[in-house]
This record gives C-alpha cells, structure tokens and sequence, in this order.
C-alpha cells in the first residue's frame, strides 16, 4: 500500500494527532480518523498509534494515499473553496510570528453567514499559502488567523498570526495588558477633556428582537458584567451642519465587544452616525460611523522583535472628511496631523 509521507515542523509540536488530522481529511468524522488509525491506515515514523498521541517537531506523518484522492493532501481545501481573493490586502508590518494588515471599512474579518469566503481571514489565508508557507518550515496543523476583533465598519490595524509562538504571545500580552491599541474616532457633540471611562458591560438582552438588524451591547450591573475601560482624549472640534463633533483618540484598556462604541453613548458622546449607540449623524457623513484603529504599541525587547508602535493613517474618506471641515481647538502637532494623514 502507498503511503503520503508529511514532516512537522515546530507550530506542529505538542498538537494531538487527530486534531492535526482533520486538516487533511476534513470530510471524516473524529470517529472515522480514529478507525483508520486502528487499521494502520494512518502511522506515526512508520509506527502504528493512537489518536491521542502528542506529535514532536520532525515526527513523520504516513497517511495512505487513498484517503487524499479527494482532498488534494497537503493543499488547504479552504483556499479552493473560498472565492477568488481581491489581492488588495493593505499590509502595514510583516514578520515570521505576525502579520499586521490595514484592515478596510465594510470589510468583516470573518465574511457573514451566506458568504463567509469574503471574509479577510480567507484573503490572509491565501496570502499565507501563496507567498509564505513555502518559504518556512513546513507546519501541517498551523493555520493563521485574526488575534482580536475589529467590526465590520470599523477600520484599522488587524492582527493576525503567522505563527503559534507569534499567537500565544500576542494573546498573552492582550490578556496582560502590554500591548496598547489606540482608535480615532470622530463621536457627536463638545468632548471638553480627556475622560476616563469605566462602565460594566454585557450582551444586549434585545438582540434577538433587534428589528434594525443590529448587535449590541448594555450596561450591566457590576456583578453579571465585564469591566470596560476606555481613555477618551479630545484632538480638535469640527463643525458639520452646523454641529459641533470631536476628533477623539480612544486608548482602550479592554477588550470588550462594542467598547467603544457603547461607553461612547453612556458618556453622552456617540459615534457619530452610530445608529445602534444613539449617533444621529448628519448628511456629511457617508460611513455609518467613524471609528479607525490607528496605533498597535507593543513592549519593548518583545521576544517577537515586533517595533514600539506599528501606525495606520486614517482612511482616505475619514482624512477627506476633516479636510473639508474646520478643526478648531486642535492639540495634535503638526507631526501627528502629518502622520494621521491630514
């Protein structure tokens, strides 16, 4: 019997072997792979084995070449399933443990329920397969993937791993609190200075009702909730229709679902166009509100040999937005409007 021969390489190491399994052989249950491994159809260094054997870096994986006729092996089957990639990602930092893109208004990380082959997490898969796991050391199991969230219509830096040491870290220093992420927001009414915000936040008990469509987030009580923290510092003032709006630098410190967006209408200052948070907007504004992730700080001597800070300038309809306008009041330098991109 031929036998397709696979060696695992270091983001393979201390994985189970059906879990790296089911990469290949997506159409098998867990149940199925356990069989094939009984009847040796599936082997170790050329040894039988078990399903829940912990596989080393270098260890050889032998599958019989039967079971890949339809599968196409070692290709990802998500690449041939998704639609074709736009090719238009916008990378701003590239190493071997992380990949840092500007991620587009209106695009979702993971595309939605009827079409999920739109989502960037398909495109920087595709990047991944096409342009760099040639070029390291094979891993059958690793896949890269989004390392936290940003909504649809929010844009800016997203994250994604290129490798499990780059995942763990990353992960790990947003549960320590040592990587700060920093958003422009432009939010409704006078923000007069910089506010500290702390609100205990959990899901919207309306959500399955939301006749507009919309997800959200409540405050909560102290107790059923997560604690949202949120440093809100005033840029410049900018009229539109003869309303006043603030240019605002967010520095979150949490991660919660909606942070933003949510304590930015406890706090008497929506987004504005913010529908779901109370925003009104005005016939300026063409996004349904303006919220761009714009700074990723990281630690200095980071094991990752990441930089201090990774920077997006804002999107061109934010930045031709506030050219339009007046900015009054204006604390950034002329550096900073520089690198904003104004």
């Amino acid at each position: 019997m031929e036998f397709r021969d696979f060696t695992c390489g270091k983001d393979d190491d201390g994985r189970r072997l059906d879990r790296i399994l089911r990469i290949f052989l997506k159409d098998k249950s867990l149940g199925q792979i356990y069989k094939l491994i009984r009847k040796g159809l599936i082997r170790v260094n050329h040894n039988k084995t078990k399903p829940e054997l912990h596989i080393k870096e270098g260890d050889l994986i032998s599958i019989a070449s039967f079971l890949l006729e339809n599968t196409d092996g070692y290709d990802n089957p998500d690449i041939k399933k998704s639609a074709s990639p736009s090719g238009d990602l916008q990378i701003v930092f590239q190493n071997q443990h992380l990949l840092v893109i500007n991620k587009p208004y209106g695009r979702s990380v993971h595309g939605s329920e009827k079409d999920s082959a739109s989502g960037l997490d398909k495109e920087v898969l595709f990047y991944y397969e096409k342009n760099i796991k040639a070029s390291k050391e094979a891993s059958l199991a690793f896949r890269p993937g989004p390392l936290h969230r940003l909504d649809r219509n929010t844009s800016g830096l997203l994250v994604f791993s290129l490798s499990l040491e780059g995942a763990k870290w990353f992960s790990d220093s947003i549960k320590n609190h040592t990587v700060q992420k920093k958003y422009l927001g432009l939010a409704e009414g006078k923000l007069e200075q910089s506010e500290i915000w702390e609100d205990s936040i959990k899901d919207s008990e309306q959500n399955a009702e939301n006749s507009e469509g919309f997800y959200t987030v409540t405050r909560a009580q102290t107790d059923e909730g997560k604690k949202a923290v949120t440093i809100a510092k005033p840029l410049a003032y900018v009229l539109l229709d003869k309303r006043e709006f603030t240019l605002v630098e967010y520095t979150i410190k949490t991660g919660r679902k909606h942070q933003i967006r949510l304590q930015s209408q406890l706090h008497k200052h929506p987004l504005a166009g913010d529908k779901a948070y109370g925003g009104k907007g005005c016939g300026e504004l063409k996004r349904e509100y303006y919220l761009h992730a714009y700074s990723l700080s990281f630690p200095k001597d980071n094991p990752l040999e990441l930089p201090l800070e990774v920077k997006s300038p804002l999107p061109k309809d934010f930045k031709e937005l506030l050219s339009e306008c007046e900015l009054s009041n204006c604390e950034m330098s002329s550096c900073e409007i520089e690198n904003l991109g104004l």
